[in-house]
Formats: structure tokens, sequence, C-alpha cells
């Protein structure tokens, strides 16, 4: 009789490895976190973000989707606008919610984390440990660390995101660096009370001029969630050289319409965060033996369709459910499958993220003025299909839920 697998280990506690882990733990397995930042506070950062309905719908198959939806605020609409105010498109939610059987919410990442931490267990998770490279062979594969200290396992999971140490080591150092889509987003949260200022359930998607966008939603009754999204030529214009990034801001979005520059105006300075949008074009090659890539660490998407965390968070229930109950020899066939099964789907929202980017690089009025018509005549019919034929598919997040068994303590 062959063994099950005995221990996993996990680089990377972010939320696709710590995803990965809890379903792994939910079957019995045994999983070991490792994370090079150096403290828990470190983790729990970063600002809101949405998650779509396919994710609570894996978020179910491994019993955590009413702990976080209990942490979220559910959204009804997803409405798109001009910077002069004018709708473009309006998404009802409730629809598909009712069909599928899971909601779209917003939520702080800090929440996410906590709950996937507390599923976990802080005592399965070892911080200030970093990754250096693993050998392995015929029975196991061992992890090693800067530090000096090393882990044997049956399988090692590349959770460590979008520059992945598991990643640079498996590929020997020869491979591009991640595709930057030349716009950056000046995250944050701010206190902002008043259903008349933002109301609760709608997410607001606004395309300006300028290589401007602005995205917003209500967090809870005091807080609001905003992403100002600058193209790199707009970004030039941008000077937080001689002020703050807020007053800078307020400046690039004068003459947005209300709430924006009430929201920007409302935000401490040191609440806004500025990332650097990047990606990397789909690629194979995600497993090499007992070794496998998961989350940003294969597949990086840009935040156009709200699916970074998603995907990764599908990635880690599909990767955890397939090896749950496996075979610890049939570990390397197990990870090619994962591949094989995950590949095509994050490959289309990798591709039609990055396409969607691409239309805030514009900068001319006139094309803008095509691109919000394009938006007005589209956007609630066509484009709304496609984006749900994208996300519910129908292919995995619908799967079985992962069966509780003893041990992984």
């Amino acid at each position: 009789m062959m063994a099950r697998i005995g221990k996993a280990l996990v680089i990377g506690a972010g939320l696709g490895g710590l995803t990965t882990a809890a379903g792994l733990l939910r079957q019995g397995v045994e999983t070991e976190v490792f994370e090079a930042r150096p403290t828990p506070g470190r983790l729990l950062t970063g600002g809101g973000f949405m998650l779509w309905h396919n994710v609570f719908l894996s978020l179910r198959r491994i019993g955590l989707d009413e702990a976080v939806a209990a942490n979220a605020v559910r959204i009804r609409h997803h409405e798109f606008r001009s910077d002069r105010g004018r709708r473009l498109a309006r998404w009802d939610l409730d629809g598909p919610t009712r069909d599928c059987g899971a909601p779209a919410s917003v939520l702080r990442r800090s929440s996410l984390h906590k709950v996937l931490t507390e599923t976990v267990g802080d005592h399965r998770i070892r911080l200030g440990v970093r990754f250096t490279g693993y050998t392995q062979d015929a029975t196991g594969v061992t992890a090693h660390f800067e530090d000096g200290s090393s882990a044997r396992g049956d399988v090692l999971i590349g959770a460590d995101g979008l520059r992945s140490t598991v990643r640079a080591v498996m590929r020997k150092g020869f491979e591009p660096p991640p595709r930057y889509a030349r716009y950056t987003a000046w995250q944050a949260i701010t206190q902002l009370p008043g259903e008349d200022v933002v109301p609760t359930g709608t997410f607001f998607n606004l395309w300006g001029r300028g290589g401007l966008r602005f995205l917003y939603c209500r967090l809870s009754e005091s807080e609001v969630y905003w992403d100002a999204v600058t193209s790199d030529r707009a970004a030039a214009g941008i000077d937080t050289m001689n002020g703050t990034r807020r007053t800078a801001l307020m400046d690039a979005y004068r003459r947005w319409p209300e709430p924006i520059r009430s929201i920007i105006a409302s935000t401490e300075e040191d609440a806004i965060l500025p990332v650097a949008i990047h990606d990397r074009p789909p690629a194979g090659g995600w497993s090499q033996g007992r070794v496998v890539l998961t989350g940003d660490a294969a597949h990086p998407m840009t935040l156009n369709l709200s699916q970074g965390a998603g995907q990764s968070i599908e990635s880690g229930v599909v990767l955890a459910g397939l090896l749950g109950p496996a075979d610890t020899e049939a570990v390397p066939d197990v990870l090619r499958r994962f591949e094989e099964t995950r590949r095509e789907r994050t490959a289309d929202m990798v591709t039609t993220s990055w396409r969607i980017g691409t239309l805030g690089l514009i900068h001319h009025p006139l094309l803008c003025g095509l691109r919000d018509l394009f938006m007005r005549t589209t956007f609630d019919s066509i484009a709304r299909g496609q984006s749900y034929s994208l996300m519910l598919d129908g292919r995995l997040e619908r799967g079985p839920v992962l069966p509780v068994r003893a041990g992984g303590e």
C-alpha cells in the first residue's frame, strides 16, 4: 500500500500560500509555511479589494466562505463612469449572486489574511525565514534557508509572489523580469463616513482622459477604499518631490467630479501607497519534480479584472484538492496535472486583464471619447457577458468540498 503525502512545505505566507496550506490541513496533510517577512504586522498590510463570486465558491470548498463574508461588504452593483460623471455602464450583481449562490464583496486585504492565518495556525507559520534553494530526490524535497536551516517534505509549494525565489531557482535564473504595465495604482483606505458621499454596495470604476482612472467603494460605515490608477505619462506630471502624495493627486484629479476630491483630501498621507503594476506573460513550466509554483509565482496578473487574489485562492484550493488524497510517489504527476488544470484559465485572465489595462493608457481626448462610447455600447451587454463567462466558466470553482480528515496537527 502506497503512503499518502506526509508533509508539505509552503514558501510564502501570502493569500495563495495560506489558502493552499488551509486546504491541505483540512485534508490531514501536515503543512509548514515559511515567510521571509519577520513579523505578523508586516503581513497584515495592504488596502482593500474586491472578491468576485468565483472566489467565494472556491473558499466554500475549504469551509472559509462564511468566515470571509463576515468581514466583507456585499457589492450589488459595479458602475462604470467617465471623468465627467457620466454613467457608462452599471452591472447588477444580485442576479449572478442568486444564480451561482455566492456573493461579490469588498474587504480589507488584512481581514482576509487574518482569517487564513487563524485557520492555518501561527505555530505552522515560520516568520523571518528566507528561502534560498531546494534539493530533491525520489523520496522527497528539502528546502534550504538563509540562516542555514532546512526542512524536509514530500512536496514544496512556491507561493512567494511576483518575484518568486522558488521560480528563480527552478529556472536557474534564466528568465526575463516581470512585465511592467506602464501604470501605477495609488492605493489607500480613508476615514470618510456618509452614505450620501459613498453609498454602500456599489463599486465605482471611473475612466478618465490623460491616462487617469479612479476606483472606489465603501468598506464600512466609516471607511472607503480607493485606487488612483495613473499611466506613466500622467504620473510624469504628478509632483511628489515638492509636495505630498495627497496634494499631488488632488492636483491631478482637480477637474474630476465629487466625491473623488473629497476622498483624496480625507486620506492620511501615510495611507497612500503607490504600487507599480506588473504581471508575467502566460508561460508553462510551473513544476519540477516535487516542486510547484502557485498564485503570483505562477500566474501574476494586473488589477483590471480584480482577479489577482482570486486566482491565487482558486489555485490554492485546486492544488490542495489534488495533493490531499495523493500518494507520495505520485506527487510529480499530480503537480503536472495541477498545471494542466489551471494553465488555460489563468492565461485567459492574465491576457484579458492586460488588454483592459491598455484602455487606461489612452491620452488623446478624441480617443478617450471613442473609448467611452465603446464602453456605453458594449459594457452592459457584450463585455458583461464575456466577463462572467470567464469568471464562472464552471470548470473549477464549483468543485467538491474538500473532506475534513484528521492529521496535520
